[in-house]
């Protein structure tokens, strides 16, 4: 496996994983108090999108672009879309922006982001990409940096967690950084994107992270056989009522997503502990 942001920008699961980002900082910015954000593998952070693929796919295709233009009455994507055409001003889908960027699109004055890239050519780019952005941009390794900035004087944000998965092996160092993170700042929101490819992969990393707290598993699934089936978020500490939003969200995309993926599937799965917390109160007065 090998899904370095710059060959699959502005695919099906950056459509996926941003939305969900963009609701989360929707709702941390409700309140009036500042917060983080930590990007552990932030990549370049703008990606132009003409011939990205090494095998000649366009990814975007099937989607960014048919979300770009598309008429959608919900706030979430409403506010993604906007994100799009400010880095798209001749309404011609041209580049896409990744984590970093985006979130430095919904920063407040106030808020401190942080992002992290292990590759120092690709750690240039980002800070001429964010160069009037307020981003703090590191040439580091993404795990260690949990360490590094975690807690945040802030006491509430959000850490993204998007590896690239070059080996199957990244898993391990994954779950101990992650492990490590949690234990220093458990209130943090973390959201760990996977690819959906090998079942048992996705199988058996979802066990582990269910040892280690409360998740919500957010999926964008498709009828695909090969390469990219799926994606998956495994979301620590999901705001209350923030499922019900994304819910929303799922249900606004519609069909428009049809002919391009063929049928495509939102499940949202939370922990026992959670499912069992809702119904303890509905049955109180």
């Amino acid at each position: 496996m090998n899904y370095a942001h710059r060959f699959h920008a502005g695919n099906f699961a950056d459509v996926h994983k941003h939305l969900v980002l963009t609701a989360l900082l929707m709702r941390l910015s409700e309140k009036p108090s500042p917060w983080f954000y930590l990007d552990t593998h932030a990549g370049e952070g703008l990606y132009p999108l003409a011939n990205l693929s090494p095998q000649g796919r366009n990814e975007f295709e099937s989607g960014v672009a048919p979300i770009f233009q598309a008429p959608i009455d919900n706030p979430v994507v409403r506010t993604y879309q906007a994100l799009l055409h400010r880095f798209n001003p001749e309404a011609t889908l041209a580049c896409y922006p990744g984590s970093p960027l985006v979130a430095a699109a919904l920063a407040r004055t106030g808020d401190r982001l942080v992002a992290t890239e292990w590759v120092p050519e690709r750690a240039q780019t980002l800070r001429g990409n964010l160069a009037r952005g307020p981003v703090n941009v590191h040439c580091r390794d993404g795990y260690e940096a949990l360490g590094a900035f975690l807690p945040p004087r802030e006491q509430r944000g959000v850490i993204l967690i998007d590896p690239p998965y070059e080996s199957m092996r990244e898993t391990e160092p994954l779950l101990r950084a992650l492990s490590r993170a949690l234990a220093r700042f458990p209130h943090g929101i973390y959201l760990i994107w996977h690819p959906g490819v090998d079942p048992a992969f996705v199988s058996g990393l979802r066990r582990k992270l269910q040892t280690l707290g409360d998740v919500t598993f957010l999926d964008w699934q498709t009828s695909r056989r090969q390469g990219l089936r799926g994606s998956g978020l495994a979301v620590f500490n999901l705001p209350h009522g923030l499922a019900a939003r994304l819910d929303q969200v799922w249900q606004s995309l519609g069909g428009i997503y049809a002919t391009t993926l063929g049928p495509v599937e939102f499940v949202q799965t939370e922990s026992p502990k959670k499912r069992m917390t809702g119904r303890i109160r509905k049955m109180l007065p």
